[in-house]
Formats: structure tokens, sequence, C-alpha cells
């Protein structure tokens, strides 16, 4: 999720309008806000004892297609008499998740794949055999440990599991990580990666990338060996998000690498792989006859490997056994055609726990109440038609909540009947929708609270501007808001450019981000603070000034160069259509060519900075760079690299993560491509920087040979335009960059 700036008092005021006890029905939260408290009934995973407990949110940390996840403060604990739950203790922190998205999209998706795979509601959230049989499996291979890695910390524990009435979802209470992803690490031997399994850590210069992949590739055969094959996905290393599920721990001595999630989120189907890694996986599973897979595992091949481990599972025998209870609940609880086949149709009591999962789904998401639940579960022709008018799209839903839920048909009748009733019903649903606008960014806390007091304004905003982008909507509510974002655009770059401790606040705060964000320790804090008065460093920051001012330039002359261009078409006679295709063309060319107006101001801006302190080598690397589009932006701190690494580091790192972060799914922190981005921008120029100039060399062949037999074939204009490409793209890198760089040797 983006971060934005909002009121959580606020949202939390409005969660309360939203569920307005006057009300026959009440909208429930997405999620909850900083210092909820959550009063929750809850069962150890092993031993399985019951009691009450009060969690307090410290933190919302995210939501995903599994759930939302939170860091909880256990504030009181209440088990029953004589009864303890190991890990469990009031004042410390757990992580704690909810099994439902946060996301209506999220939500959707996650619901739909999984109904396609087993044709019932996502179990993990709404079944308590799921949910159980989950936690256990994590505390099963948390003891495998033992045998694979010598140590239980390998694994996050799992304390207990809970009903949330609020969210109407089951969640669980497990081990608070402290620990970080991994750090982006400076290696200009890359190769020495592809041999992962074998080369040792001294000798590489990734060593935690490659102790990650060997971490989960153990993950991955632990899972094999206990006939758990479909949880080894969350360790597969080629599905490219999975790494986030794996943590370096700074909470231990041994400061292991920790595996951390084990609830996936999509059902994998065979028409629908989602990452690269799923290929592989689909095919695997059909050679095992699985057609879906989410979580199914082989509970005598796990009675295998604990029976050739006795002494390791010796004391958790009784939660063996309760796992094959909850697993064998937990599959019987969906109709799953791809394994049960035809059964339901003449297995009574397989159908009588079909229909029960589908009933406990249909609970869960409000279409039907208690009493209705009870009918229902009787199956006969009154389910089966409940069950077919699902499938149905949108009218479906809306009948079955008619039918099936009496509050809902209360509630309707009184938006009919009673003026003042749709009244609060519509600030009810006004406020409710409107945590959500305040939350992205739609709306700020003054605008909110207008909306949320005027119901009428707000349903005519939702349907006319809320349906656009958050961007434009914001725009279109307050258009002198681009003119204020320019104008602070522009302040920036004036008090950056001029004020030296302007400049140096900024570089500290991005420092200090760096800490918190794990990417720095705090040792090298604090020996990038210290360095800050440093001639390059002051240096540095001044070139980004520079880098700041240059930002625009390349949009403003594309956009003025295109409307020329525009222009000229309409002047020839054109169409608007060809004109406004060419303005896009230019607008187009501009943004893929490798050198632009931008990036020539910074690169001759590092040009002079050479020639008026006569100093090559500490330029060796930046000035090249600098030329180029995109890389540019980087030409200091890879210039960095021997003096200040640590610092040379982070600076790329924190540029090249913030890129890839708006990426979804694979744009996770700690995903694969996260580490890719940092290799194209920081590592595989370092390894080019030792060639350069057989670069700059074979880079003017290419474009000789390319280019000069094209000149045989254009007119007088295309041999002009060619020409200028071929001596200022190609040849003049080549001629002004060697024996810049030969003398700085």
């Amino acid at each position: 999720m983006g971060k934005t700036n909002y009121s959580a008092e606020l949202c939390q005021e409005l969660q309360v309008a939203a569920r307005n006890p006057a009300l026959e029905l009440h909208h429930r939260p997405v999620r909850y806000e900083k210092g909820t408290v959550l009063p929750v009934s809850i069962t150890g995973v092993y031993p399985a004892v019951s009691g009450e407990a009060e969690l307090t949110v410290d933190k919302f940390l995210g939501g995903g297609f599994a759930g939302q996840v939170y860091r909880c403060r256990l504030t009181a604990l209440q088990l029953q008499p004589g009864c303890s739950i190991p890990g469990l203790e009031t004042g410390k922190l757990y992580a704690v998740k909810i099994v439902i998205p946060p996301s209506t999209f999220s939500r959707w998706f996650r619901n739909t794949t999984y109904w396609l795979a087993f044709q019932g509601p996502f179990s993990a959230q709404v079944n308590h055999g799921a949910c159980r049989a989950g936690l256990l499996w994590q505390k099963l291979v948390r003891r495998a440990g033992l045998v694979k890695f010598g140590r239980e910390s390998a694994v996050k524990d799992a304390y207990a599991s809970f009903w949330d009435p609020t969210l109407n979802a089951y969640g669980e209470i497990t081990e608070w990580i402290e620990g970080r992803m991994w750090h982006l690490e400076a290696d200009d031997q890359l190769a020495k990666r592809f041999d992962w399994r074998n080369v040792a850590l001294s000798e590489t210069g990734s060593p935690e990338f490659v102790e990650k992949r060997r971490f989960m590739a153990q993950m991955v055969e632990l899972m094999h060996e206990l006939g758990a094959p479909e949880f080894a996905r969350q360790y597969e290393w080629w599905t490219m998000k999975s790494q986030p599920n794996c943590m370096k721990r700074t909470d231990t001595a041994d400061g292991g690498l920790c595996a951390i999630d084990f609830r996936a989120g999509l059902a994998l189907l065979p028409f629908l792989p989602m990452s690269p890694g799923d290929l592989k996986l689909i095919v695997d599973g059909l050679k095992r006859g699985a057609l879906v897979q989410f979580d199914r595992c082989d509970l005598g091949i796990m009675e295998a490997f604990v029976a050739r481990h006795p002494a390791v599972f010796a004391d958790v025998r009784p939660m063996i056994e309760e796992l094959k209870i909850r697993d064998r609940e937990y599959r019987r609880s969906l109709l799953d055609i791809t394994h049960h086949g035809v059964r339901p149709t003449f297995d009574r009591a397989l159908q009588r726990d079909v229909i029960a999962g589908l009933v406990e789904g249909y609970r869960a998401a409000d279409l039907v109440d208690d009493a209705f639940a009870e009918k229902l579960r009787r199956g006969g022709l009154r389910f089966a038609l409940f069950h077919l008018l699902g499938a149905v799209p949108l009218l479906g839903t809306m009948v079955r909540k008619r039918w099936g839920n009496a509050a809902y048909r209360r509630h309707l009748f009184n938006l009919f009947t009673s003026r003042t009733y749709f009244q609060a019903a519509a600030t009810a649903r006004a406020a409710h929708e409107l945590v959500g606008w305040h939350r992205a960014g739609r709306t700020d806390e003054a605008r909110t609270r207008r909306l949320a007091a005027r119901p009428a304004l707000f349903f005519l905003e939702r349907f006319t501007l809320g349906l656009l982008p958050i961007g434009l909507h914001r725009l279109c509510i307050r258009p002198a808001m681009a003119w204020e974002g320019i104008v602070a655009f522009f302040r920036f770059i004036r008090d950056f450019a001029r004020d030296a401790a302007f400049r140096e606040k900024w570089f500290l705060d991005q420092v200090a981000e760096g800490e918190k964000d794990g990417m720095l320790t705090r040792e090298e804090h604090d020996h990038i603070v210290s360095i800050i008065k440093e001639p390059f460093i002051v240096k540095y920051l001044r070139s980004m000034a520079v880098h700041f001012c240059t930002l625009p330039v390349t949009q403003v002359v594309s956009v003025t160069v295109g409307a020329f261009v525009f222009a000229y078409v309409i002047g020839r006679g054109g169409t608007t259509a060809d004109a406004s295709l060419a303005f896009a063309g230019v607008l187009a060319l501009f943004q893929v060519t490798p050198i632009s107006p931008g990036s020539l101001c910074r690169g001759f801006y590092v040009v002079g900075l050479m020639i008026y302190e006569r100093n090559w080598r500490d330029y060796l690397v930046a000035c090249p760079l600098s030329f180029v589009k995109y890389i540019g932006y980087l030409a200091f701190p890879l210039q960095m690299t021997t003096t200040y690494p640590h610092l040379s580091r982070f600076l790329v790192s924190r540029r090249a993560t913030a890129l890839v972060h708006v990426i979804p799914v694979f744009g996770e922190h700690g995903a694969l491509l996260e580490h890719w981005v940092f290799d194209l921008f920081f590592n595989v120029p370092q390894i080019l920087g030792r060639h350069i100039k057989g670069l700059l060399t074979a880079w003017m062949v290419l474009g000789m040979a390319t280019i000069i037999p094209a000149l045989f074939f254009v007119g007088t204009r295309g041999f002009t335009a060619l020409s200028i490409a071929l001596v200022a793209v190609f040849i003049c890198p080549r001629m002004v960059f060697y024996p810049i760089l030969k003398r700085g040797e």
C-alpha cells in the first residue's frame, strides 16, 4: 500500500458512525487503525488451551491476498485455570494476521480463484478446520526445522487462533520477528552467484543473496520431505515474489534466516500462472495428479517423516493427531470436484460436510442469518436453489441476501418507509466509504468531514468525480493544487541549490529513513553522518541540486518540440489525428532515447566540473554515466563506490527500490525484482565501468555499422538527421570521453 498522510482518529470516528446501532445492518470496517483494542477468544495452537485475550494494534503492516497483518501488543490474557500457552506473555509484541484482505479487489480476486479451484468460500477465512490445520502445519514445520537446520528459530512460531466477529474472519497470533529482508550488496563478480549451491559465502560479494537462496531451497526440500509440496510454493525462488517470506533475524544470537509465511493467498489454476515459477509448479502438479494447487498435503508422507525422527516429535504427537482431524474437516468442507469427483452426490456424510462448509461461507459473507443458515444445513431443494443462485452475476447476490437475511429485509423495508431511517443509512454508508477515500488520499481531513456531514453531496461526488483515478479526482476538486505542486517543486529546487543547511538536512533525513527501513545498520548510519562535511559529499549534494533542476528539462523540451511538430503537420494540411499521432511519437521518442536534453545538461555540468577542477580521476565513472538518461541519476553515487561503499550502496539501492516498488506484487520490498533492479543500476555499471573504453569503441562501431549503410538509401533531409544522430549519439561519446578517461589513468 502506498504511503499517504491521513488522520487515524478521523477514520475511527467514521467507522463508529458507519456502525450506527439504530440501523438493522452495520458496515464492517475493512481494517483496523493503530490503538484499536481487539478482545478475542483464543485457542492455543499447541497445547490447544482456550482463553480470552486483548490485543492492542500497534501498527498496520499491510495486506495482501492472504489477509491483513498487524503488529499488536498482548495487553491482557486469561486462560483456563492451571494452563498456559508457551510463548504468549502480556506486554509482548506479536504478529497478528486476520485472513481477509483489506482491498475489495484483492478479496474478490482471491475468492474468485479459490472458488474456481475448490467451488467454495476461502476456507482459511471462514472454516475452523482450515484455520487450525494451517497453524498446526506451521508448528510442525518449525519442529522439523530441528532436523533440517538444527534450530527451531528457522521457522516463525505460531501461538493461537481466534475468530474476529467484526471482520467475520479467522485470525492467528504468531511470533513477532525482528529482522530485515536482505542488504542490497555491492558485487562486481555477479557470475559467482550462478554457482550458488557451492560457492563459499566468503568468496562472493553477495553472501546474503546466496544464503537466502540456499535457505529457501532447503525450505522447499523440507516441505517435500514432509509431504507438503503445495506449501513449498511459498518458498519457490522463481515465483519472484517468495523472497519476502524469509527474513534475516536480528533478534537471535545466530542471526539466522527465518521462514515467516505459511498462508497462501491465491489458488494456482492450470490456466492462470501468476509468475514464471508457476509454470513449472503447474507441470509438477499435473504429474502427481493435482489439477489445482493451494495447500493440500500428504499425511502419509508426513507420518513417515515423523517416524524417521521419533525423538524430535515425541512430545508433539497430540498436535499431529489434531492436525489429521482438522485437515480432514477442512478438505471435506469443500465441494472440490478435482479431488472429490462426484462423491458428494451419493456420499451422504460428505454431502453434509460440504453443505456445512458452504453455509459457513454464506454466513461470513452476511448472505444469511443464523436462522436461515440452520435451515440450509439440512440440505434439500432450498439449499440447492440458494446455491445455484450464486452462479447468477450481481442479481444472484441481491436475491440471496433478500431471501436469507431477515435483517437485510427489514433494512430495505425501513429505507423505503422511513425518511429518518433512510437519512441515517445514507450517513452511515457515506462514513464507511469516506474511510477508504481519506486513507487513499482522495480527500483531506477537512473535505472528508464536510462530505460526512452532507451525505447527498458525497453521493453526488461518488458517482461523478469519484469514478476518476485518485490524482484526477483531487485535481478536479482543487485545480489550484497543480499550481501549488509546481510552486513547491521549484521552491524545493531553489532551497536545495542555495542553502547548504537545507541540503544537509535533506540528506540526513534520507539516511535516517534508510536505517529505519533496514538498508543501513546503525554503524553504517553513524559513519555516513560523521562524513557529512567531507568535500566529496558536499560536492555530491551540490550536484544533486543540478540533478533536480534537470528533471523537468526533457519533458519541457519534448512537449515544446511535439507542439512544433503538431503545428507543422496541421500547417501542411494534415488532420488533427495525424498531428496528434506525430505529437505522441515525439514524446515517445524522447522517452526511449538513451541521451536526452536533461541528461545532456547533467553531463555537461560534470564535464564543466572536471575542467574547472582539472580533476579527471574523481569523475571517471560519473562523467560518462551522467550523459545517459536514466542511469545518469546514479552517476555520483556510483562514483563513490570505492571511497564510500556504504553510502554508495545505500543511495543507489534507495533510488532503485523506489522505482521498482510501484510495480504491483512483484515490486514488493525484498522480492527478487528489487534485487535485479539494484544489480542493473549498481552492480552492472560497476562491472561495465572496468571496460568503459572498449564499450565506447563498440558503441561507436555499432552506430557506424548501423547508420552509414542507411545513409545511401535516404533523401537529403534523412541524410542530415541520420548524420547528426551518428555524430552526437555514437561518435561523440568515443571521441570526447576516451581521451578524458585515458588521461585520468
